[in-house]
């Protein structure tokens, strides 16, 4: 009897100690997440505040948050790594050209929005929103703008 018991109480304990082992993991994937949203934000910002086009800074924004994108859809092959293939994609003139050099799983779920503002301290803000099937997450930032005293934004 006293061996049923002490079997039951190591079961509980164990149960207890990986339920906070996994909460823990979980808490920490979804504050790293967090940190590379707001990074990639950061990226988007800062893209924006040297005269980048929209465009560009979108890349920039899912480049910064490959670790955070999910499986790579494209290439498939294991044998590309990302470090090879960031220029070239970061190069491309219109997404299809991009998506047929690097793609993962949460970018076509993922969006992004970048502003500037004029004035006398212009500012450029980006939001980065991911959706994934675990957790929905934001990433802001804001970098003082200066291209708008040397520059003059298209819009492109």
């Amino acid at each position: 009897m006293r061996r049923a018991q002490a079997m039951v109480e190591t079961l509980i304990a164990v149960l207890a100690i990986l339920l906070i082992f996994f909460g823990a993991y979980r808490v920490s994937r979804m504050v790293a997440a967090r940190t590379l949203l707001d990074h990639a934000a950061a990226r988007a910002a800062r893209a924006k505040a040297v005269g980048f086009n929209d465009f560009m800074c979108q890349k920039s924004a899912l480049v910064a948050m490959i670790p955070v994108a999910g499986e790579r859809v494209w290439p498939r092959d294991l044998a590309f790594d990302e470090a090879s293939r960031v220029p070239d994609y970061l190069s491309a003139e219109d997404w299809a050209l991009a998506n047929g050099i690097l793609d993962y799983e949460y970018w076509h779920t993922t969006d992004i929005d970048v502003r500037s503002g004029m004035g006398l301290t212009p500012v450029a803000d980006a939001e980065v929103r991911l959706a994934t099937p675990d957790y929905e997450m934001t990433g802001k930032a804001s970098i003082e703008s200066h291209f708008p005293h040397y520059m003059y934004d298209e819009g492109r």
